[in-house]
């Protein structure tokens, strides 16, 4: 089988049309050079904090499990979206929920733990030739309900079906091209790393550097799994975690 190429796209990178339809070309040129990818999308831009404000304006203590049916509709956007995109672009494509796939987690909502992957919808999915489009940060919990992680959560999303896919590395694409001993915007003599281990980058991502959830550079340290910070616009990478 080919290699499997797992790319997670944040919110910035698909936050208007055309940004999604580079998205779609980014992908297709990995399908294109060979590789699978199995890609795991966020909310389109600021969506997630939209469906949030609407929820909250209502009352100050919204029901946690009816929060989580409404958020998961940002992530649900983006891939049908995508594959919307991909499709148009002669790449075969599926969106796919966090509970289609069989992402199992814990039952506790709007904070959920991944558990497992039950089945085998992602691999018959590959097997018939398309390309999954996997909506991050949500799954199904024990109990059968819709849940979602913690925010953020898309990134260990993609480092969880990068180690049960058995990829070698997962590419993180962001709007940023790597990460960075500070806010480049913010200080002119920051200086960006090419390389770094898990451990700093847990440090990093504690004090501050958003480019990646902690809880996913845990994952990856724990299951091996490389992390590759991808630039949306150049497809490069700027900074590999490993």
């Amino acid at each position: 089988m080919q290699p499997i190429c797992i790319m997670k796209f944040g919110g910035n990178t698909l936050a208007n049309k055309q940004k999604l339809l580079m998205a779609a070309d980014l992908i297709k040129s990995r399908y294109t050079a060979g590789f699978i990818p199995v890609v795991v999308a966020s909310a389109n831009g600021n969506l997630t904090d939209v469906l949030l404000d609407h929820a909250f304006s209502i009352t100050p203590t919204p029901d946690k499990r009816e929060l989580d049916m409404l958020i998961t509709t940002g992530e649900r956007v983006s891939v049908a979206l995508l594959s919307i995109a991909l499709r148009a672009k002669g790449v075969p494509s599926v969106s796919l929920t966090g509970s289609q796939i069989g992402l199992i987690t814990t039952c506790n909502h709007t904070g959920a733990d991944i558990l497992k992957l039950k089945g085998d919808r992602l691999l018959r999915e590959i097997e018939a030739g398309n390309v999954p489009i996997v909506a991050g940060f949500q799954g199904i919990g024990e109990n059968k309900e819709i849940t979602t992680l913690k925010r953020g959560g898309s990134d260990v999303s993609a480092v969880f079906l990068a180690a049960q896919l058995g990829a070698g590395h997962v590419e993180m694409i962001k709007d940023v091209d790597g990460v960075y001993s500070a806010d480049p915007n913010k200080d002119v003599k920051a200086q960006k790393y090419e390389i770094l281990d898990f451990d700093e980058m847990y440090k990093l991502a504690l004090n501050g550097a958003s480019v990646l959830h902690p809880d996913a550079v845990c994952l990856a340290k724990e299951k091996g799994v490389e992390i590759r910070i991808v630039h949306y616009q150049t497809g490069q990478t700027g900074t590999v975690i490993k």
